[in-house]
């Protein structure tokens, strides 16, 4: 009984562990972006294109490490369509992810799809007319849940090592949309 009472307490403290070092860049990132007002074109525009910089790099990551996470999927295309419909270009990449570590693959999700749920919010924002299929890309049923329960076992079964790789890729992606978002600012 006692066995599966701490079972029961070492299950989800990875992930609640993961959210508690990440909080910190997470709020850094959302401070990055807050000066950009959805209602304007322009500010708009530049918006996307910060979250452009930084998508290209993460999505091109996860195409590499494909085999360490779970399916997903990717929105760049409806970034650059929507970039295409205000007549902005597509950015290249601000600069590739560079951790090798098995799981950090993980993390860069962990943040990608975190994403969609603060999309959600930020779709109401813009006005209508302006494009927003890549902000309204939400989860289809169960695809959150699937996947912090995917996670939160990896983190929960795993060595230091390897749930550190997983907060390295969740801090150095924060910190490419950090960047990103300074450089349209």
């Amino acid at each position: 009984m006692e066995t599966l009472e701490r079972a029961g307490e070492q299950k989800g403290k990875g992930l609640a562990e993961l959210r508690h070092v990440s909080r910190k860049a997470h709020e850094a990132v959302d401070a990055a972006f807050s000066h950009f007002e959805l209602s304007d074109p322009k500010s708009y525009g530049a918006f996307l294109t910060a979250h452009a910089h930084a998508l290209v790099a993460a999505e091109a990551y996860l195409s590499r490490h494909a085999a360490s996470v779970p399916p997903w999927r990717p929105r760049l295309g409806l970034l650059k369509d929507d970039l295409q419909q205000m007549g902005l270009p597509v950015p290249s990449a601000l600069h590739e992810i560079s951790s090798q570590d098995e799981g950090a693959a993980l993390g860069v999700l962990y943040v990608l799809e975190g994403s969609r749920l603060g999309g959600r919010v930020l779709s109401g924002r813009v006005p209508e007319g302006l494009p927003t299929r890549y902000l309204s890309a939400v989860y289809q049923k169960g695809e959150w849940p699937a996947f912090l329960d995917h996670l939160g076992r990896y983190l929960d079964e795993s060595e230091a090592s390897r749930s550190q790789a997983v907060t390295n890729g969740v801090v150095e992606t924060f910190a490419l949309f950090q960047k990103s978002a300074a450089l349209q600012g």
